[in-house]
Parts: structure tokens; C-alpha cells; sequence
């Protein structure tokens, strides 16, 4: 009796995310995601039209599961400061876990690949929300209320998030972004003062 469908499937998706991890888009080829996942590369076609389409289902899997933990995180901010702070931790364990070489890999991929555009944009668009919630609760009450438009200020902190992962990727170290971060969450418990 064999594995069950569905865990063969993640089977494929956790080795095609190890690969992005590990090797990035250019190295995450079906021989390579097969040999991290132990099948046969044909596997990856019985589950996925392309390869591109399962290094999508990776990325998928991988936001998805932050973005549930994330959002928690994000609804207990309270202020500025907090949400920066969410921020930074959001940041950090996102390079932590390869996760940042996975978005950076697929958003990079994006720019030359129209077939990759629209899957990989439709995959923001809910840390696009995350975002707006967030900056509507941080402000809320303050006199960031009246000041901050909601929509361009999350924009921003997505472009700003997206940004710091190809910078990080391109640096190897996140020193630099942790330390505007930390700068940013300062300069916002300014104004909860």
C-alpha cells in the first residue's frame, strides 16, 4: 500500500521548496527537486502542469503558513512601534527559515517570466491586506490616523518588505535591514509618546 495522494504531492512541494532554498530558481530543476524528495523527477508532472506551476505551489505553501502566524502577530500591534516590531521579527525569522531566498528567488524570476507574473502577484495581494490591517490598527486613535493614507502606507511596507528580501539575498546578511528596522521602530515610538 503506497503513500496516500496527498502526502506524496507535499512530498513533491517540501523538496521544490528546498530546492528554492537551497539552490534558487535557476538550480531548482526536476532532477534536482527529485533527488532533495527521493522520487522519480516524472512525479512532479503528475501532480503539476510545469515546473514553474509546483515552484508556485511552493511558494504558496510557504506564504500561506507565515501568513497565518504573521497575521496573530499583527492583530496584537497596537501602535507603530509594535507594528515595526512585528516587523523586524517578521523579517528576521523569515531569513532565518530561507523563506526570503524563496519570495526573492520567484519575485526575481517574475521580472523575466510572464508566466510566473501573475501567480506570483496574486500570492502579495494578501500580505497586501495583512498590511492594511495592520497599519489601520497601528493608527488607530493616534494622530497618524488623519495623516497616514492606509492603502499607500501598507503599499509601501510591502514594497519596503520585498525590497529588503532581494537586498538580503544580494548581500547575504541582514545586518543593514535589521538596523534600518530597529531605526524605523525608534523614530515610531516617537510619536507614541
Amino acid at each position: 500500500m503506497g503513500r496516500p495522494r496527498g502526502q506524496t504531492r507535499g512530498r513533491v512541494v517540501a523538496a521544490a521548496l528546498e530546492a528554492l532554498k537551497t539552490r534558487g530558481y535557476g538550480g531548482a530543476s526536476t532532477r534536482a527537486i527529485a533527488a532533495l524528495g527521493g522520487f522519480r523527477p516524472g512525479l512532479i508532472f503528475y501532480y503539476f502542469d510545469s515546473l514553474d506551476d509546483l515552484l508556485v505551489a511552493a511558494l504558496a505553501e510557504s506564504s500561506g503558513e507565515r501568513l497565518d502566524r504573521y497575521r496573530a502577530a499583527v492583530e496584537e500591534a497596537r501602535s507603530p512601534a509594535e507594528l515595526l516590531g512585528v516587523l523586524r521579527r517578521i523579517y528576521e525569522d523569515d531569513v532565518a527559515s530561507g523563506h526570503i531566498r524563496v519570495v526573492s528567488e520567484l519575485v526575481a524570476a517574475s521580472v523575466a517570466n510572464e508566466k510566473l507574473r501573475g501567480p506570483v502577484l496574486e500570492l502579495m495581494h494578501p500580505w497586501l491586506e495583512l498590511a492594511e490591517d495592520g497599519v489601520r490598527r497601528a493608527t488607530a486613535g493616534t494622530p497618524l490616523e488623519q495623516l497616514v493614507p492606509v492603502p499607500e502606507a501598507a503599499l509601501a511596507g510591502v514594497t519596503f518588505y520585498l525590497g529588503a528580501n532581494l537586498l538580503t539575498h544580494l548581500q547575504g546578511e541582514f545586518g543593514d535591514v535589521t538596523a534600518l528596522l530597529e531605526l524605523g521602530s525608534q523614530l515610531a515610538a516617537s510619536f507614541d509618546a
